[in-house]
């Protein structure tokens, strides 16, 4: 891959016959308006401004002491406060797609100064139950609402069905708060089969649009860096991202576009540092030369793709690990140093996939929920270099743990297995990350020596270069540190009393949170 030095020079210069020239005019054209995005807010896009610490006490508080304390005086809002305001490790299980809140899909998808100039269309009714082969896919009911289109997709549809479609940007209030709760389980009797058929099919054009999907981006770094992370390890696609005009866009051009928006100050400032992990569909047919493409684009891709994962339904049994071991093994013959995390263990029956899957080479479990009942892997995984990825509220919400009370994570923290906490689709769930801190510390009463050891777990076990790692770990002692110094052992309750956390939908109906 030629070294670009932004998408603009690559468009205009050797790569303009790769594309058209009103792709070159489209894609340049949202950097025109990088100052001004910069200088407001977009309508609707939650906020939330970052946490400064306080002056060090002259006799800091011991913090083990300290935490016991908040534990067992403090409101919930006041810990939940404390925590938010917390240094955190890394997000490192986060599907990019499922990680934006509803309200932030429907602020970007009408603003055409942000999203590329594009009317998005969205199926607000059914009059007609006729297939099309884009509103029908398979294991996919081919009648549902909310589906949601570019306009070149809208255009080809034929009056009929258009006529079932509305401009995203004339969907009245009521309509507006339908379609955000098509994309968020905030519906009792939701669960895994509305979240892995229906969420993702109807955010289909929106995801793939180049400029959405990298403004979106950069507003959750701006969240996440809040709430005080300042590493995210993002699963993401790198091919079939769409320009305003709803083509096809080449990867190395996608690629470049995502570079220099990253590079703009608005996500700098953001503090956040990002890498990329590849996904295959794990039942797809042709997973396994899915896996030989992302090895090979990865190998090229090395300064910010640093590992692949696999994903899917595992009661779906064309997707069993075994069934990759062959060609897992020839990838390993071939390349060097591309880290493996891999979702397994997401099901509450027992069964050898998480065996399986570190046969794979994996060394990052996704889940992991039914390790418990593996005991030989479990034994295996004590103080290791295996880490196990847990994320308490999509397990809860996807009925996999219906009662977190009997979550399987703290026998695994406690017993030495490696575990990092992660949103994974958080958009979905409509959280944030405080919210799976605050959820592991009121079931299972984490100590404060615990919330440090997750915190270090995921950059540790990150994929991210030797290099960053230790960035990562110098900032993240450098801000716990004054973090801790601001509290003595009796000023915690306004020091947390000015902290500006907020939480979302999640945080308000199911945690009770009246921040």
């Amino acid at each position: 891959m030629n070294t670009l030095k932004t998408p603009l020079q690559s468009l205009a210069n050797g790569r303009r016959s790769m594309i058209k020239g009103s792709l070159a005019a489209a894609m340049s054209a949202p950097f025109l308006l990088v100052s001004n995005r910069q200088q407001s807010h977009a309508a609707g896009i939650p906020q939330a401004l970052p946490v400064e610490y306080t002056s060090p006490q002259s006799s800091p508080a011991d913090m083990d002491s300290l935490f016991e304390l908040i534990k067992r005086t403090a409101s919930n809002e006041a810990l939940y406060k404390f925590l938010y305001s917390m240094p955190k490790g890394g997000d490192i299980h986060h599907h990019l797609g499922g990680g934006f809140l509803p309200d932030m899909w429907m602020a970007i998808a009408t603003d055409m100064q942000r999203n590329g100039g594009q009317i998005f269309y969205t199926r607000y009714r059914i009059t007609s139950t006729r297939r099309h082969p884009l509103l029908s896919r398979p294991g996919v009911s081919h009648i549902f609402l909310w589906q949601t289109l570019n306009e070149k997709h809208y255009q080809s549809l034929d009056t009929a069905l258009q006529s079932d479609f509305k401009a995203m940007t004339n969907l009245t209030e009521a309509e507006q708060a339908a379609w955000k709760s098509s994309v968020v389980l905030d519906v009792a009797g939701e669960g895994r089969d509305e979240f892995f058929e229906y969420h993702w099919s109807r955010l289909w054009d929106l995801s793939r649009s180049i400029h959405v999907i990298t403004e979106l981006f950069v507003e959750n770094m701006k969240l996440f860096g809040a709430e005080g992370t300042r590493y995210l390890e993002i699963q993401r696609g790198a091919m079939g991202y769409r320009d305003p005009k709803g083509e096809l866009i080449p990867s190395e051009i996608a690629e470049a576009y995502w570079k220099d928006r990253l590079a703009q100050p608005d996500a700098v400032a953001t503090g956040v540092k990002v890498r990329w992990q590849g996904v295959v569909i794990r039942f797809a047919p042709n997973a396994e030369d899915l896996v030989r493409e992302w090895f090979a684009f990865i190998d090229q891709n090395r300064d910010t793709w640093v590992g692949l994962n696999m994903a899917g339904r595992e009661d779906n049994n064309k997707g069993y690990p075994s069934r990759f071991t062959k060609v897992y093994d020839e990838m390993l013959r071939k390349y060097p140093r591309i880290g493996q995390s891999i979702h397994a263990g997401e099901s509450e029956k027992p069964d050898s996939n998480i065996r399986d899957t570190l046969r794979l080479g994996a060394t990052r479990i996704g889940h992991g929920i039914n390790l418990i009942w593996d005991e030989d892997t479990l034994l295996r995984m004590r103080d290791s270099r295996f880490l196990v990825e847990i994320n308490l509220i999509s397990n809860e919400l996807l009925d996999y743990v219906p009662d977190l009370d009997q979550h399987p994570f703290p026998v695994y923290l406690r017993q030495g297995v490696p575990c990092c906490l992660n949103t994974d689709d958080r958009g979905m769930w409509d959280t944030n990350f405080t919210d799976e801190f605050y959820v592991a510390v009121k079931r299972f009463n984490l100590s404060w020596d615990e919330l440090k050891t997750i915190a270090y777990n995921s950059f540790e076990h990150s994929f991210a270069e030797a290099s960053l790692k230790s960035e990562l770990v110098a900032d993240y002692e450098s801000r716990l540190s004054s973090f801790e110094a601001q509290f003595s052992q009796s000023n915690w309750q306004s020091v947390v009393a000015g902290v500006p956390a907020i939480t979302h939908g999640y945080g308000v109906k199911n945690l009770g949170l009246k921040l």
